[in-house]
């Protein structure tokens, strides 16, 4: 058995990247306009973005008000299993190119459209 790379990211800081990411497309912001409300880069935003860098609790919660939303909802979808965090189907959704199109999309279908999308995206993946 190898040993954890201490260098790689946190599952826990991963998964806040990418709700961080998907809040702010959704909402239509600039990784720019969000490194402003932060005071820092737009590389730095990346960085949270992707999880390679932590980003604090004063940052989170700027960038919670930042993107209307609290520090909480940045959580959501994690799980944990004893002391081992894991990662939600739902974050690795949220972080897809085109996911914030789809969830945009979605709940303007109706129902029988919503389930024979997720039938078509269910064959698709099989």
């Amino acid at each position: 058995m190898s040993a954890p790379d201490l260098n790689a990211p946190d599952p826990i800081d991963i998964h806040v990247g990418r709700l961080v990411r998907a809040r702010r497309l959704a909402l239509g912001v600039s990784q720019q306009d969000l490194a402003e409300a932060l005071g820092v880069s737009f590389q730095q935003v990346q960085k949270y973005e992707s999880g390679t860098n932590r980003i604090s609790a004063s940052k989170l919660y700027k960038a919670a008000r930042a993107l209307n939303a609290s520090p909480s909802a940045f959580f959501e979808g994690l799980e944990t299993a004893g002391d081992a965090s894991v990662l939600t189907p739902f974050a690795d959704f949220m972080a897809a190119p085109s996911s914030n199109r789809l969830a945009v999309v979605y709940p303007q279908l109706t129902p029988v459209q919503q389930r024979i999308l997720t039938d078509l995206a269910e064959t698709l993946a099989s």
